[in-house]
């Protein structure tokens, strides 16, 4: 009987678990147009999870992870824009706003949540699309996001050559 009660909880602790996905593989990448040449860059290291009993999605990503063409362009994004070591990560948490149910063909869910770059966060609303391929759940999303909003200063030297806002892609795999 007693072993009946320890297979019963080990069963139960997984099932309750079971809907909890996280981070196999991803990268999350932006781009802004400027009169010399457009800015972009890519990161592969993040942490991400998203329950589907309740919606709940959590996003995390190091700022110093994202790479750049040119290692200049890395050192000034790290140390005078985004400021990395004193605010390291980039954060998403929300909640998708129906229920979950991820099939073969992508469906479109909306996310409303906090989004926390430069220690500053807004509340916002993200359309993703969500789609399942053998044992992954493929999740894509594009948004703009503006950094003045995130109290980023825009260096004065390119207030005129770059656009204001940045095209972030993402592209995650959870299992």
């Amino acid at each position: 009987m007693r072993c009946f009660g320890i297979f019963l909880l080990l069963f139960s602790t997984q099932w309750a678990y079971g809907q909890l996905l996280t981070l196999d593989h991803g990268k999350v990448e932006f781009h802004t147009k400027s009169i010399m040449s457009d800015i972009e860059a890519e990161s592969t290291e993040m942490e991400a999870r998203m329950d589907l009993d309740n919606g709940s999605v959590e996003i995390q990503i190091p700022i110093a992870s994202f790479e750049f063409e040119y290692e200049m362009m890395q050192d000034h994004f790290n140390e005078d824009y985004l400021e990395s070591e004193k605010y390291p990560n980039a954060t998403f948490q929300g909640t998708i706003r129906k229920d979950i149910e991820v099939g073969s063909e992508p469906a479109e869910f909306e996310l409303k949540g906090a989004l926390t770059i430069h220690g500053v966060t807004q509340e916002t609303t993200l359309v993703a699309t969500l789609s399942k391929k053998e044992n992954l759940t493929k999740v894509r999303c594009v948004f703009p996001v503006v950094f003045k909003d995130f109290g980023v200063d825009e260096p004065s030297i390119l207030t005129k050559s770059v656009a204001k806002d940045v095209e972030v892609k993402a592209l995650l795999y959870l299992k």
